[in-house]
């Protein structure tokens, strides 16, 4: 009880108005409190304490009114106790998880459609292939290749029985192809010439597909890698197809085609126009700036030369001077290079070229015994002159 005393006295400066341990039950002052299970007494000054029994001490229960006298009894005069004395630092707001704005929580952003790369195409023929409508399709972009097959993305729909239905889905690499493919074969002929083969092209139309199912059938990683690497794949193929395609306008813009130059009689009929024409058409077309090839297009019908220029600039100035021109007593045409026309000429790797190009040449070489037998013939008749004045 000592000890008891001793930090009651510490507490309070005094030992002498406290009831002892032992005293609580018999002690009038003193009462239980069953909320708290703790013995409480109200002293001569008014305030009440409370027992703690592991301290084994009484301690003041402070109320507003019992602070508001301590602070009276310490204040000081000028300062307003109200006040902090340091503003205190802004707390960082605490999210409770019934708020809508709770900073761990995902904003839901508005989800923009994806861009339709596909076309539904109606009225197909039932005995197309893949290959046919990719044949037709391509000339509005780059089809998509299966990541797993590479085979194009093109779906012929068919019957139960497996037979054509005549509709299909095609898929772009790029969504404006779609557009592209609407204007050029929308009511268009799917075969030329055959007017029962023509086809109906509109944009695709998709259903958002279940949430679920696609959590399902989410890409492995595997996977993933794959489809990135045949999208880089398609890339680099549209970009080559685009600059291929500027590549081979410019080429063309720069060479001439020149109709109705020759007749094959003429050919048979004398072997050296070939290279004298030549020679000619190169000449006249130096004037209006560098040449670079000249070619005799002799397997073809229609006399064509074909003059290729340095710049694109001297090939529409040679369409200016030669185009309805007269040569020869024919009129000639020279219009820019299309690009598509194949035409022939001797000298190419088809036997039936070769065997033409040997005879030509024989000929040829005929031609030059002749001229060189009238050559020395001549020689002879004027030695002999010379010989008879003298």
């Amino acid at each position: 009880m000592n000890n008891e005393a001793t930090i009651e006295g510490v507490q309070d400066g005094s030992t002498a108005s406290k009831p002892a341990y032992s005293d609580f039950s018999s002690d009038p002052r003193c009462t239980m409190n069953e909320q708290s299970g703790k013995w409480n007494y109200v002293g001569d000054d008014g305030v009440s304490y409370e027992y703690d029994e592991t301290i084994g001490a009484w301690f003041p229960m402070f109320d507003e009114s019992l602070v508001e006298a301590q602070q009276s009894a310490y204040a000081v005069e000028g300062v307003d106790i109200s006040e902090p004395a340091v503003t205190p630092s802004r707390k960082k707001k605490v999210y409770t998880s019934n708020e809508d704005d709770h900073p761990n929580k995902k904003q839901k952003r508005d989800v923009k459609p994806k861009p339709v790369k596909a076309i539904y195409v109606t009225g197909i023929p039932l005995d197309t292939t893949v290959d046919e409508v990719k044949e037709v399709f391509s000339k509005c972009g780059v089809i998509m290749e299966d990541i797993a097959t590479g085979e194009p993305k093109i779906k012929l729909y068919k019957d139960e029985g497996g037979a054509l239905k005549g509709d299909a889905l095609i898929t772009f690499f790029k969504e404006d192809s779609v557009p592209l493919a609407i204007n050029l074969l929308d009511d268009a002929e799917f075969r030329l010439g055959d007017a029962a083969s023509k086809i109906r092209v509109q944009q695709a139309e998709f259903k958002e597909r279940d949430p679920s199912a696609i959590t399902q059938n989410k890409k492995s990683t595997m996977e993933k890698m794959k489809a990135r690497k045949k999208l880089h794949q398609l890339q680099r193929k549209l970009d080559w197809v685009d600059d291929e395609v500027g590549k081979k306008n410019e080429k063309f813009r720069k060479i001439i085609i020149l109709k109705n130059m020759y007749t094959q009689q003429e050919l048979d009929d004398d072997p050296a126009l070939l290279l004298e024409l030549k020679d000619d058409v190169r000449e006249e077309c130096e004037r209006l700036g560098e040449v670079t090839n000249v070619i005799m297009y002799d397997k073809s019908p229609g006399g064509i030369i074909s003059v290729r220029f340095k710049e694109p600039e001297s090939a529409e100035a040679c369409i200016k001077l030669m185009d309805k021109r007269y040569f020869a007593g024919k009129q000639i045409s020279a219009e820019i290079y299309d690009g598509t026309t194949k035409y022939q000429k001797s000298g190419s790797n088809d036997a039936e070229d070769d065997e033409a190009e040997k005879a030509r040449l024989e000929k040829y070489a005929k031609w030059l015994e002749s001229q060189e037998e009238d050559i020395e013939e001549n020689n002879r008749e004027r030695a002999e002159r010379l010989a008879t004045k003298s």
